[in-house]
């Protein structure tokens, strides 16, 4: 059983995809890291607020530097709609897994697969398509609609 597009039964429908792009993330680290550098340099003699600054910069400069790969050197992967379920980043989800996909934004569209039991979409299940975005949503919407899977445009939040 194949679904349904302009009349014709597919089996699966592939598009190429990529990471959303993290650059508010990035721009509120290099913040965070600037100001605790600051205040951690003012207050270098009051030990517990100098240790406690620089636990948070090297934090936020983990958090920086995940983000910076995530956002411009992890390579484009592939998003594969078959039957009852979505293959994407080699993962396979199953549509009954499936509690809502969300759309977040106008112009280049993030989407999330929030699964059950999670209140956050999860990394890998967050994309944006790398071309024929307008294309690939609505074959997303007659795949979700097919498999009774709600879809709605909604912001969502990921780690990182």
């Amino acid at each position: 059983m194949g679904f349904e597009q302009g009349g014709a039964m597919l089996t699966e429908i592939k598009y190429p995809v990529k990471n959303p792009s993290r650059i508010g993330t990035i721009i509120g680290m290099i913040a965070l890291i600037s100001s605790q550098s600051i205040l951690g340099l003012r207050l270098w003699n009051q030990r517990g607020v100098f240790y406690t600054s620089l636990t948070v910069v090297l934090l936020c400069l983990v958090l920086l530097l995940l983000a910076l790969y995530r956002t411009f050197f992890k390579k484009p992967t592939e998003l594969c709609l078959s039957n009852e379920q979505i293959i994407l980043n080699g993962n396979i989800i199953n549509s009954k897994d499936i509690k809502v996909i969300m759309t977040r934004g106008y112009f280049k569209p993030v989407i999330g697969i929030l699964p059950y039991r999670r209140k956050i979409v999860p990394l890998d299940m967050a994309f944006r398509y790398s071309k024929d975005e307008d294309k690939g949503i609505s074959d997303l919407k007659s795949w979700a609609k097919m498999n009774n899977v709600k879809m709605v445009n909604k912001s969502f939040q990921t780690w990182i």
